[in-house]
């Protein structure tokens, strides 16, 4: 069983059971995983996945995303009618196969997006969430955005 980006330090190894003993957090964390098909190929969807400063066209929580280098990116996010700001790593990229991420503070979520080629034009993408967000919310935004994501990419790869 291949580890979550939750169980992935920032140098993209698996932490020992003591860091991770040391690492344990002040607040409860979830986990959610969904999926979804989509009509485009694993290169493209892999391709607009990693460009993270589109992300707020389909995660409405984000408001802004600014690449600091190649594996930091800084974000405002909405929670609540509050506003946070955060950095995200990126911990792990296979090329059209998966990118895991971790956000500081770690009351942010971190996961993984696994990219799955059903065909030459279609690719599941199954999205591995670790967060401090109450579960049925986390449920609830997790499929959200998964059907923005989807519906933005599809409208975009239409001629």
């Amino acid at each position: 069983m291949e580890p979550d980006a939750a169980d992935i330090t920032p140098n993209g190894r698996q932490p020992n059971r003591r860091e991770k003993e040391s690492d344990s957090a002040p607040f409860e964390l979830h986990s959610k995983i969904d999926s979804i098909v989509l009509n485009a190929p694993v290169a493209d969807v892999y391709a607009c996945c990693s460009r993270f400063e589109e992300l707020p066209r389909f995660i409405t929580s984000l408001r802004d995303v600014q690449k600091i280098d190649e594996t930091h990116f800084s974000f405002t996010s909405l929670l609540d009618d509050k506003e946070y700001r955060a950095v995200l790593q990126i911990v792990l990229r296979i090329p059209e196969r998966r990118i895991a991420w971790q956000a500081m503070p770690d009351n942010f979520p971190r996961g993984v997006v696994l990219f799955e080629p059903l065909s030459n034009r279609t690719t599941e993408i199954t999205v591995r969430l670790r967060s401090s967000i109450e579960p049925a919310t986390l449920a609830r935004v997790t499929r959200d955005y998964l059907t923005n994501f989807k519906r933005f990419l599809e409208r975009k790869s239409t001629p």
